[in-house]
């Protein structure tokens, strides 16, 4: 009896280690790279430009930019890629970098077929779960600062506004634990000094073959979300109220994308209100 408790816990302790790493994790592990995923990561190695970022960007006195809040930093993403991260397209990427402040990397570019996938709020600062409710789309309570002279008479100032929790968003689960890979563990250490190395090493085009192997490089497209029917995430669980749920579902910008045929394609700004 003994011996068969013993061996009870020494499996436990087994499929906890196993179950200990992410999916994304697991599945860069049983992956085997072909020539031509090799091939196409050289090509893009050999012809890779540095960013070179030439500080803030301001049009005075009207645009500045303000300093953005890096909550993509545990994300193991972030190793190479910039926040905020999609700067391809001209027309869809404020919209898309939006999205990066309360929905995490691997929602929309990690989605294994014939996996099912679950979608939970987390603390991406710990890693923590937190509990869905209808303020994680509208969270911190943060004062607006008035400026005086320029309230209108009888109007009543506004004294506070609701802004998005950076640092909690909506992230993948597979059987209870997180899909994504934060940048403290082990491969991620490893991955950032083998970057690290000088030149355009075999390792180097092998690492940055393989973690991407399992990713889309492109996220689904807007409707997969903002639609009610068979939506990618559901939105009542994740805490969303029946007018959040509909306005998201709804959403006038993601309308106005899907009109475009093609990337030179121009609308005309009244068709905002079509």
């Amino acid at each position: 009896m003994v011996s068969r408790v013993l061996l009870l816990m020494l499996l436990s302790s087994i499929t906890s280690v196993v179950w200990a790493e992410g999916l994304y994790l697991q599945t860069l592990k049983n992956t085997q790279l072909t020539d031509e995923q090799v091939q196409e990561t050289k090509k893009l190695l050999d012809e890779y430009k540095k960013i070179t970022l030439r500080g803030e960007l301001e049009v005075p006195p009207f645009h500045k930019r303000g300093k953005v809040d890096d909550s993509l930093g545990n994300s193991f993403c972030t190793t190479c890629h910039l926040t905020p991260p999609h700067t391809k397209s001209l027309r869809t990427r404020t919209f898309m970098n939006m999205h990066t402040q309360y929905v995490a990397c691997e929602t929309c570019h990690f989605r294994p077929e014939g996996v099912a996938l679950s979608y939970q709020w987390q603390d991406t600062r710990d890693a923590s779960l937190v509990i869905a409710q209808p303020d994680l789309f509208r969270q911190t309570v943060k004062p607006v600062k008035q400026i005086p002279g320029l309230l209108a008479k009888n109007v009543a100032p506004v004294k506070e506004a609701r802004i998005i929790n950076p640092f909690v968003k909506i992230t993948p689960f597979y059987q209870g634990k997180s899909v994504g890979l934060r940048k403290n563990a082990a491969f991620a250490e490893e991955t950032k000094n083998i970057w690290l190395q000088e030149g355009i090493s075999p390792e180097k085009i092998q690492r940055r073959a393989l973690i991407h192997a399992p990713l889309s490089e492109k996220g689904p497209k807007c409707q997969a979300c903002h639609t009610d029917e068979d939506a990618l995430l559901n939105l009542t669980e994740l805490g969303a109220s029946d007018y959040q749920a509909n306005k998201i579902e709804n959403n006038i910008v993601t309308q106005f994308f899907s009109r475009y045929k093609d990337e030179e394609q121009r609308i005309r700004i009244q068709s905002l209100l079509k």
